[in-house]
Order: C-alpha cells, then sequence, then structure tokens
C-alpha cells in the first residue's frame, strides 16, 4: 500500500513538474527527418514538389491527408503522426 502511494506522488510530481509535450505533425517530420538523416530534397520526392516540402518543414504549410499517408509509408509510421 506504501509502494502504491510513493508511485502515485512520484507520477503527480512529474505530470506537474516535467510534462510530456505533445508534438505537432511538423516537429514529428522533423524530427524523422533528422533521425533518418533525410533531406528536404528527398521528402520533395514523396511529397511531389521542392517547394511544398520546404513550406511544410519550415512550418509555413500544413500536412494533407495525401501528403500525410505519402510520409507514413515513406517513414514506415503511422499516418496519425502527421494529421
Amino acid at each position: 500500500m506504501l509502494l502504491q502511494l510513493l508511485v502515485t506522488l512520484i507520477e503527480q510530481f512529474e505530470e506537474t513538474h516535467y510534462p510530456i509535450l505533445q508534438g505537432t505533425p511538423n516537429s514529428m517530420l522533423v524530427h524523422l527527418m533528422d533521425a533518418r538523416d533525410t533531406t528536404t530534397e528527398a521528402l520533395a520526392e514523396v511529397i511531389g514538389s521542392l517547394e511544398v516540402a520546404l513550406q511544410i518543414v519550415n512550418g509555413d504549410r500544413t500536412i494533407s491527408k495525401t501528403q500525410a499517408e505519402a510520409l507514413a509509408n515513406y517513414f514506415n509510421v503511422d499516418t496519425s503522426l502527421f494529421t
């Protein structure tokens, strides 16, 4: 019972003082690009346009459903990361 109380107190402390922020579709894309050392040019081949790829990476444009599906296939992740 004391152990469960300690675990609960630690969880509450961490949630209050060290919250895990949810990433945005753009931040997820940039993270995956960094992790795989993917260039914007390579991303343009997946999306179909260098200009659009640059806009997405810079956060000036949102990722469409079709682009999210293409990116999910390319990075082998779930589409929900980009929506």
